[in-house]
C-alpha cells in the first residue's frame, strides 16, 4: 500500500456549531506549530511501555517517523474536516517491519491504543486552556474524542489487516526456508554453521534432543475444543520442556498436516531425565503420541537424536496403541531395530516363547511377571515386591512360564529378554492368535 491508502471512515456527528468548530480549528492549528512536542511524547509513550519497540534501534527509528507522519496526519484529519485519516507510509512499514520480526498482533494493537490516547490527552489538555467557557470546550473535546476515535478505530483496523498479512507471508517464507534448512542437515549436505543457525533460530553447536510429536486420531484435528493441531503440538512440546525445566528456544518444524518435529535445545547437559515425562504425557485428554530420542551434541547430534526420536515413533506405530503416550528410545533402543519387519519379529517371538507369546489373558500375566523377574537379576523377592505377590506366587507364575517356552528360564536369557521387550511394546503386533492353552491366571 502507498500514502493514498486509507483507513475506515469515521462516524459523522451532527454540526457542532460554529464556536466548537472554532476551539476545534485552534487545536488542530496548534498540534502543527506543536508536531516536535506531540511527537516526542507520543514515541517516549509507546517506547517507554512496549519493551519490543526500544530495544532495536531500527526498530525506534521506524516508530519515530511514524509518529512524526502519524502526529501530520492527525492534524490534517482535525483542520480540514476529513472523514477518514490518511495512514502514511511510515506506518505501513512499521507494521511490516513488526511482523517481520514475529512479534505478537499485541505489539501493534497496544501501539496504536497509545498512540490515540497520547493524541487525545494532548487535545483535552489543550482545550482546556483555550475558553472560559466550559460548555464549549466540553462539546469540543466531546468532538474531538468522537472523531478522532472513529478515524483512528479505521487506521487501527487497516493496519491490523496489514500486519496479518505480512505475518501469514513471513511466516510462510520462514517455514520454507527453516524446513529446507533442517532437510539440507539430516540429509547429511555440507551447510555454513553460521548462516544455518540464523535461519533456524537455533543453536547447532550443543546438545540437543529430538522429539517428534503427532495427532493420533485426525478426526480431532480442528474439532471444536480439541486442542489439536498446530497450536496444539507446539504447545504439547512447550509443556514437555517446562516439565523437564529447560530452557531456550524450541526448534518446531512441520512435517505433515498431523505430525511435527522438535529439537530442544539442551545447552551443555548431556542426560535427561524424562522418568516423569510418560505421566505427563498419559495425562493429557487429547489423542496425542509423543516419541523421544536421546540427548547427542553437534550438527551430527542433531541428525543422531531425530533418528532415534524417528525409531521410537515407529515402535509406537506399530504397537497400535491409542495415544496420547510417550516412548522413548532409552526404553526401546533394541525394540525399535527388531520391528521393521513384524512378520519376522512375530514368526521369532513365537520360536523363542512358545505358548508363551498367544494374544491371551493368561500368557501376558505370565509374560509379565518373567519380565519383571529378568529384569530384577531373576531374583523372587525382587519381583515380588516390584509386582506386589507373595514370592512363593512369582515362584509358582516362572514355573508355569517355564512349561510354556519349554526350558528354564535361566537359559537362552538375552532372547527371552528381548522377545519379552517386543511383546511389551508391540503387543497384538507380534503376538500369535490365541489357541487356548495357556494355563489360566493364578
Amino acid at each position: 500500500m502507498n500514502a493514498h491508502e486509507m483507513g475506515h471512515g469515521a462516524r459523522r456527528v451532527g454540526d457542532p456549531g460554529p464556536e466548537t468548530r472554532a476551539l476545534i480549528a485552534v487545536v488542530a492549528e496548534l498540534s502543527a506549530t506543536s508536531h516536535s512536542e506531540i511527537t516526542r511524547y507520543m514515541t517516549e509513550r509507546i517506547s517507554s511501555e512496549i519493551e519490543a519497540m526500544s530495544q532495536d534501534p531500527p526498530t525506534s527509528r521506524a516508530l519515530e517517523r511514524a509518529a512524526q507522519d502519524g502526529v501530520d496526519a492527525i492534524t490534517r484529519f482535525l483542520r480540514d474536516g476529513l472523514d477518514e485519516i490518511e495512514i502514511p507510509d511510515a506506518s505501513y512499514a512499521l507494521v511490516r517491519m513488526l511482523a517481520r520480526q514475529g512479534l505478537p498482533v499485541s505489539v501493534v494493537d497496544r501501539s496504536n491504543r497509545l498512540a490515540q490516547d497520547s493524541i487525545m490527552r494532548w487535545c483535552l489538555e489543550v482545550l482546556a486552556d483555550l475558553s472560559e467557557d466550559t460548555g464549549a470546550a466540553m462539546r469540543a473535546g466531546v468532538e474531538i474524542l468522537m472523531k478522532l476515535s472513529a478515524g483512528i478505530d479505521g487506521v487501527s483496523q487497516t493496519l491490523l489487516a496489514v500486519y496479518e498479512t505480512e505475518r501469514d507471508a513471513w511466516l510462510l517464507n520462514r517455514n520454507a526456508s527453516r524446513t529446507a534448512r533442517i532437510q539440507e542437515i539430516l540429509a547429511g549436505r555440507p551447510i555454513e554453521v553460521g548462516e544455518a543457525e540464523a535461519t533456524l533460530g537455533y543453536r547447532l553447536g550443543q546438545h540437543h534432543l529430538g522429539v517428534i510429536i503427532w495427532i493420533d486420531d485426525v478426526k480431532m484435528v480442528g474439532a471444536e475444543g480439541a486442542g489439536t493441531g498446530w497450536s496444539g503440538l507446539e504447545q504439547a512440546v512447550a509443556t514437555l520442556v517446562e516439565h523437564l525445566g529447560l530452557r531456550g528456544r524450541v526448534l518446531f518444524d512441520q512435517f505433515d498436516e498431523y505430525t511435527a518435529w522438535a529439537w530442544i535445545p539442551l545447552g551443555t547437559v548431556d542426560t535427561i531425565d524424562t522418568s516423569g515425562v510418560s505421566e505427563v504425557v498419559a495425562g493429557w485428554q487429547h489423542p496425542i503420541g509423543v516419541a523421544l530420542g536421546a540427548p547427542h551434541e553437534g550438527i551430527d547430534g542433531f541428525v543422531r537424536t531425530h533418528r532415534q526420536a524417528s525409531q521410537a515413533r515407529e515402535v509406537a506405530l506399530a504397537s497400535g496403541l491409542a495415544c496420547p503416550r510417550l516412548v522413548s528410545i532409552g526404553e526401546v533402543g533394541a525394540v525399535a531395530l527388531m520391528c521393521t519387519n513384524l512378520e519376522w519379529a512375530r514368526a521369532w517371538v513365537g520360536d523363542v516363547l512358545g505358548h508363551l507369546a498367544e494374544d491371551n489373558p493368561s500368557a501376558a500375566q505370565l509374560r509379565h511377571t518373567l519380565r519383571e523377574f529378568l529384569s530384577g537379576g531373576g531374583s523372587f523377592v525382587a519381583a515380588a515386591e516390584q509386582l506386589h505377590l507373595h514370592r512363593n506366587s512369582v515362584a509358582y507364575r516362572i514355573s508355569k512360564a517355564e512349561d510354556q517356552i519349554g526350558h528354564s528360564v535361566r537359559e537362552h536369557r538375552l532372547d527371552l529378554e528381548n522377545a519379552l521387550a517386543l511383546c511389551h511394546w508391540l503387543g497384538p503386533a507380534v503376538l500369535a492368535p490365541d489357541r487356548g492353552t495357556a494355563t489360566p491366571p493364578e
